[in-house]
Order: structure tokens, then C-alpha cells, then sequence
């Protein structure tokens, strides 16, 4: 790739995020890679607690450090949003997984479409990159996601995108590990976010680096994350289920087991009744707040450009 062809505008600031915990094998070609393909790249590195030379690689490479204390991924983007003023922002794990020769094509969608967040979907290119229950819970978290949300990703816990500034300030992060990535497809899609997403190969970890994600806990984690977002985010549908699990699974079979007994059917029906009704109030009162929502991202949207004209005026 010729990086002539591909040079950032100098009134755009392009950061690198990178989440690190005990990376001293990867972390500065990490850096290196990027800064190569992205000239004039900001480089912060997240420190989640590091025990080895991690920190004292960063430094060496003139990397701005930020440590956060508390443990997991989703701790660390949350301090990213925080603390990082960008344009563009390019999220990417420190293990030397992914790419960066391949950054521009996930950036361009982003300054030239507008997309919000581009995500580069793991093709694994050796038979050692996935183990094989991380393989079969992406999966499996993938098609839950799809099925639940009419969507058709094909990669949900990627480590590797590339977020515009519009993104990165009006996304909401609650999840503290590594079903945060999960927390970021889901919200984009309920927050009526563009996500594109873009193949790209995935690596092996070099010998002796070990993944910090545990397959069983971490899975359980993002599975319960999803059932939490689906109780926020789409209340009408996550209450409907309950009331008709409630009413199938209970109400019915009592009758036909029992029918001389109307006590116990008479208060499963009134408790499907009223999970169904909370459903009901809960979604009126989430469509009414995703409105303000969407009403404050307009008034953002259209303050911003009045404030770049005003800087330019006083710089006059």
C-alpha cells in the first residue's frame, strides 16, 4: 500500500487506541505498524494493570500512557472516550492480532461515507488464530444478536474499528469486561448508528503471549449482556416473552393437569397480565426517551458547525 495515497488531512486528528495488559512482545511493533501506515497518528496506550515491561515500552515508543486501575476491558474504552479528544478514532487489541496495513480501508468509510463505526470482521489466517470455543461463542453470540435485532453482522467481538467522533461521544458504556464489544454493536444498532463492516485477516498471538479472554465465564458474561440490553432496549419484546413463557409454561398446563383447581391459572394469568402491561409502559417510555436522544444528537450536530465558524472568526 502506498501511504502517499492515503495521508490524513492535518486538521484531522486520527487516534490509536490501545488496550494493554502485559503486551511487552507485541505492543511496540504494534505502535510502529500503525504510525507507518498512519503518518502523524496519535498513540495512547491504556495500561489495565501491567506487570511487565508494558509501560516502559510505551514510553520508549512516545506513546501517551493512561493508566486504568480498575480490571477489564470495558473499564478501559470507557476511559478512552473519556480522556481521548479525536476525530477519528482506531480501537485495535495490543497482541499483534490484526492488520494495520489494511487500516485504511476501514477508515475510509468513515471520512468519506460517514459510516460511524467500521468494524473489521476476523478472517483467520491459521488454524491456530480462533480456539475453538471462542470460534463456536462468537458464533453463537452472533446469531442471537442477528436474530433478536434484524441485523446480519458476521463478526461481533471484534477488537479491531474505527469510530467518527459523532460515535465516540454519544455512546453509552455500562459493561466492565470484554462484553464490551458486544455493548458497542448493540447500542449502535438501537441508537440508529451506520456500522459497516470489512474481512480482514486475523492472526495468531506470538509464542509465549497468552489471551486474557476466559472462554466459559467471559461468554456468560456477553450472553447476559445481551439479555440486559434486550430488557432496556427493546422492553415490549423481552416482556412479551416472559409474560408468554409465564402463560404457556404454567398457566395451560396447569388447566389440563388440574381443571378443578382455578386458583393457581387465576394468579399466573393476572402475573402474565402484568409483566405483559410493564412491557407496554416500559416501551412507551423508551420510545419517548430515544426521542430527546435523538433531538440532542440534532442540536449537537447543528451547534458544531457554529462553533468551528466562531473559532475561525476570533482566529481572524
Amino acid at each position: 500500500m502506498n501511504v502517499l495515497n492515503h495521508l490524513p488531512n492535518p486538521s484531522q486528528r486520527i487516534a490509536l487506541l490501545l488496550p494493554c495488559l502485559n503486551e511487552e512482545l507485541t505492543l511496540a511493533k504494534v505502535i510502529r505498524d500503525f504510525r507507518k501506515y498512519v503518518p502523524g497518528i496519535e498513540v495512547y496506550v491504556f495500561d489495565n494493570g501491567s506487570t511487565d515491561r508494558s509501560a516502559e515500552i510505551a514510553r520508549e515508543q512516545k506513546a501517551q500512557i493512561i493508566p486504568v486501575p480498575q480490571r477489564g476491558k470495558g473499564n478501559v474504552v470507557r476511559k478512552m472516550f473519556e480522556t481521548v479528544d479525536a476525530d477519528i478514532y482506531i480501537m485495535v487489541d495490543s497482541d499483534d492480532t490484526y492488520d494495520a496495513s489494511r487500516v485504511w480501508e476501514l477508515i475510509n468509510p468513515v471520512l468519506d461515507d460517514g459510516i460511524d463505526m467500521v468494524v473489521g470482521s476476523r478472517v483467520a489466517d491459521s488454524q491456530g488464530a480462533y480456539r475453538k470455543f471462542h470460534r463456536l461463542g462468537n458464533n453463537l453470540i452472533m446469531t442471537l444478536i442477528n436474530t433478536l435485532f434484524s441485523s446480519c453482522f458476521t463478526d461481533i467481538c471484534s477488537g479491531y474499528r474505527v469510530m467518527s467522533k459523532n460515535f465516540v461521544r454519544n455512546i453509552p458504556l455500562l459493561r466492565d469486561g470484554f462484553e464490551v464489544e458486544t455493548e458497542l454493536t448493540v447500542y449502535s444498532l438501537i441508537n440508529g448508528f451506520s456500522v459497516k463492516e470489512v474481512p480482514l485477516p486475523y492472526g495468531s498471538r506470538p509464542e509465549n503471549s497468552f489471551s486474557k479472554l476466559r472462554t466459559f465465564s467471559d461468554g456468560y458474561k456477553v450472553i447476559l449482556t445481551i439479555v440486559w440490553l434486550l430488557r432496556d432496549t427493546r422492553p415490549l419484546l423481552f416482556f412479551s416473552l416472559l409474560s408468554s413463557l409465564l402463560f404457556f409454561g404454567g398457566v395451560i398446563p396447569q388447566r389440563l393437569s388440574n381443571p378443578e383447581n382455578l386458583f393457581l391459572p387465576l394468579v399466573l394469568s393476572f402475573l402474565s397480565i402484568a409483566i405483559f402491561s410493564t412491557g407496554l409502559v416500559l416501551n412507551t417510555i423508551n420510545v419517548k426517551f430515544s426521542e430527546v436522544q435523538v433531538l440532542a444528537r440534532r442540536r449537537n450536530a447543528s451547534r458544531e458547525p457554529n462553533q468551528i465558524q466562531n473559532t475561525f472568526q476570533k482566529a481572524a
